[in-house]
């Protein structure tokens, strides 16, 4: 544990220290950072279903430059999200335009804020072993899906598919492309 805290303690002063160089630039720079969940030394509390979501809860921050002007942008639904989406919120943070495929994310972030597939390996006690975990705005996990939810989740699935094993038909569709602001490109919704 030790170890580990010296660790969190060198990591917190060489990224003050590479935010503040990216704050000197007179060009916009956006920062995506995202951490790793606690090491699996805490082998009582790992035994504790109830602990299993707190214990794979990972920090993260998105920062931009004084230069960017979306310093100290707050985002909306933002305390609780999972990797898939970071793309989407960094868009959302520089107010950029966005692809179909990033405003999709935008949108299924409002409806399920963080996913995650089942945690089923190790001596985690899970409960919910073998199903996914989704979690609301507040880090409560998602027992019961709406329809939209499904819907989204269903959508989501067949868009990874494609795009990592399928034909890549979105791609070629431009799905994943940011249109040019003459035909009219999508944005991410502002709140």
């Amino acid at each position: 544990i030790e170890t580990y805290s010296q660790g969190v303690k060198y990591t917190d002063t060489a990224t003050k220290d590479f935010l503040d160089q990216l704050n000197a630039l007179d060009r916009p720079v956006t920062v995506i950072w995202y951490g790793d969940h606690l090491p699996g030394i805490y082998t009582p509390e790992m035994s504790n279903p109830a602990n299993l979501l707190t214990l794979h809860e990972t920090d993260y921050f998105i920062w931009s430059n004084t230069a960017s002007g979306h310093q100290g942008t707050k985002l909306a639904n933002a305390a609780y999200t999972s990797p898939n989406y970071l793309l989407a919120q960094g868009a959302e943070q520089m107010n950029a335009k966005v692809s179909p495929y990033l405003a999709f994310l935008t949108r299924m972030h409002e409806q399920i804020p963080a996913m995650e597939p089942a945690i089923t390996s190790g001596n985690w006690a899970d409960p919910h072993k073998g199903a996914p975990v989704y979690l609301d705005a507040s880090g409560k996990r998602i027992t019961s899906l709406s329809k939209e939810q499904k819907e989204l989740i269903s959508d989501y699935k067949l868009t990874t598919y494609d795009m990592t094993i399928g034909k890549n038909y979105l791609a070629k569709d431009g799905f994943l492309t940011t249109p040019s602001s003459k035909t009219g490109a999508a944005s991410v919704p502002q709140k």
